[in-house]
């Protein structure tokens, strides 16, 4: 299989397919929490309306106290006012004072009617009704059901179709021995017309339905197209209080209910999905727009990815040619000014070098210059070997090698931090190295286990170079090389105060007593030359010392933890005022 071809099929199985398939799973799943969390939201909107409704109906039946405590209607129901006159004078002054509140209390108090039972004086006033003429209205269960702490609602229809809500209570005398008379409360239509208006305002073309304990319509609004059928299974589901909210007609309606307990009515609203969320529609149309891009990038890709490989096949086919006997033309296709052109020059100049070798001198001379040539492949420019490493890399991981691609990249960035020319780096350079550093010991050492804990607003603090390689390479030539089992190592960074604490720590042997006075000693002020724990860069532990004192003042220092076969912590203290707070201001933006 040819190498486009390959980085073609890698394209699409390691990067489109898991695209396609995540973009299809995190859909179906936001899909169905957004249907959850708006059934949920809507469910809450509808309880809270019962809620409201039921306050209000609760308001009503508190107008009752005032004429259950009003002492003077309780005196005309009972009869005590002998002459006309007081009983007008009474009227008048508390009496129709306390049916004129109930209008101005409560809105929707259309009517207020009180019925005495042994009185008919005042019975030509709005305010007063024969007692008889409840028999039309009140059955004998339902008289039965008035008690002195509790009323009846009683649902009707007027001669316009609409529904009204009348609201009984007796009144009794003060000591609650005799009844007096019944108070009925009659209220507006329009306290069920602001709770359908409530529901719709945030589904305009919804179903509401007021359904009586019986199962009879009460009082409906039907926006929705639904056969009969159906919304008859609905009505039973909910009668029958399977869920509160739930799917039918496979997922197109939504219903929720609630129950008004005052009123014994149960509140059952119906919405279509495909109006609930048109806004869906616009993100499935989003995603195909963004498949087509995926796609036309693809494309974009495939064109690169040829014009990149088109060169090697052909350099590839042009050294198929090349013998020991004959060299051959140098390479004559296009070069280009990228890392592929550079190797193509570099393989022209090859070629004539070789070819000019091979006629001038003979075959004794020709091995001491293939001799001289390796010599001179070892001086090859340093991003020569990175874009060689990166090859092997590419070559490693197409050919699903992926151990020896991530050692060949962690060698990679290794040797491009050793040979970067610069003093200075940051804390964030100096960790990556040495995360390099660990991945390609960790590949050598399955066992080697790695852990970092690390504040990042200290990241972007400057420090010299390699100060933390030294003391991993201690750790690991030290203190882990003839530990047997698990290897463990750690790096620690955190702000104490006005200071940063670098630990490094490991498992390992350990730093006898004798050895780890010594060595504490020469790094608190004696001579750190002396000091031998020197690594595989050739930098001791002195030389960190000395250049991290150099570099943040001589108040910064290297603390060391050790005991014989219980590990060894290095821990470098940074202390340099201004340039600490200088990051801490950067990170804040």
């Amino acid at each position: 299989m040819r190498m486009s071809t390959k980085m073609v099929v890698g394209y699409l199985f390691l990067i489109v397919l898991p695209f396609l398939i995540f973009s299809a799973f995190v859909y179906n799943q936001l899909y169905g929490r957004l249907v959850s969390q708006y059934q949920l939201t809507n469910q809450q909107n509808m309880e809270q309306q019962g809620t409201n409704l039921e306050a209000r109906l609760s308001k009503i039946e508190s107008l009752y106290s005032i004429y259950q405590n009003n002492s003077a209607l309780l005196d005309f129901l009972r009869g005590d006012y002998v002459y006309d006159r007081d009983l007008i004078f009474s009227y008048l002054k508390e009496i129709s004072p306390a049916f004129a509140f109930a209008s101005l209390g409560e809105p929707m108090v259309e009517q207020l009617v009180v019925y005495p039972k042994i009185q008919d004086r005042l019975l030509s006033l709005k305010e007063f009704a024969d007692y008889s003429e409840l028999e039309g209205r009140l059955s004998a269960e339902e008289k039965a059901e008035l008690l002195p702490a509790r009323g009846l609602w009683k649902k009707t229809t007027n001669t316009d179709s609409e529904p009204s809500l009348v609201y009984y209570h007796k009144l009794y005398s003060e000591t609650y021995t005799s009844e007096l008379g019944i108070v009925e409360i009659t209220v507006k239509s329009t306290i069920i017309d602001e709770l359908m208006k409530a529901l719709s305002v945030i589904h305009p073309k919804n179903t509401v339905i007021l359904l009586n304990e019986e199962g009879t319509v009460f009082s409906s609004m039907r926006e929705t197209q639904i056969s009969s059928d159906l919304l008859r299974k609905i009505e039973v589901a909910v009668l029958n209080k399977q869920e509160d909210t739930f799917l039918v007609d496979d997922e197109k309606l939504m219903v929720n209910s609630a129950v008004v307990p005052r009123l014994g009515l149960t509140i059952i609203e119906i919405n279509k999905q495909d109006t609930l969320f048109q806004f869906v529609k616009t993100k499935l149309w989003l995603a195909a727009v963004g498949i087509v891009l995926l796609g036309v990038l693809s494309l974009f890709y495939y064109l690169l990815l040829s014009s990149l490989t088109k060169r090697i096949l052909l350099l590839s086919r042009h050294m198929r040619k090349v013998g020991l006997d004959d060299m051959g033309t140098p390479y004559s296709g296009k070069i280009g000014k990228d890392e592929i052109g550079f190797l193509l020059l570099n393989y022209n100049a090859m070629i004539r070098r070789i070819d000019e070798l091979v006629n001038r001198v003979q075959k004794v001379e020709l091995l001491k210059k293939d001799a001289d040539f390796k010599m001179l492949q070892a001086q090859i420019q340093p991003h020569f070997l990175y874009n060689t490493l990166e090859t092997m890399r590419m070559l490693a991981r197409s050919n699903k090698d992926y151990k020896v691609a991530d050692m060949a990249y962690s060698l990679g960035n290794l040797l491009r931090y050793s040979l970067t020319q610069t003093n200075d780096t940051t804390l964030q350079e100096e960790l990556e190295h040495v995360k390099a550093y660990i991945a390609i010991h960790q590949i050598r050492i399955r066992e080697l286990h790695f852990d970092l804990e690390v504040e990042e607003a200290l990241l972007s603090l400057r420090c010299p170079r390699f100060i933390l390689q030294p003391l991993l390479e201690n750790s690991m030539i030290h203190g882990l090389a003839n530990l047997r089992g698990q290897k463990r190592i750690a790096i620690r960074f955190k702000r104490v105060q006005e200071s940063i604490e670098i630990q490094v720590m490991d498992n390992g042997e350990g730093i006898p007593e004798p050895k780890l006075s010594n060595l504490r000693m020469k790094l608190s002020g004696g001579s750190l030359n002396d000091i031998r724990f020197s690594t595989g860069t050739g930098i001791g532990l002195g030389n960190v010392v000395e250049r991290v004192k150099a570099y943040y003042g001589h108040s910064s220092t290297m603390l060391v933890e050790s005991g014989a076969g219980q590990g060894t912590t290095f821990t470098l203290i940074l202390r340099k005022e201004e340039e600490i707070h200088h990051v801490e201001a950067d990170d804040r933006g």
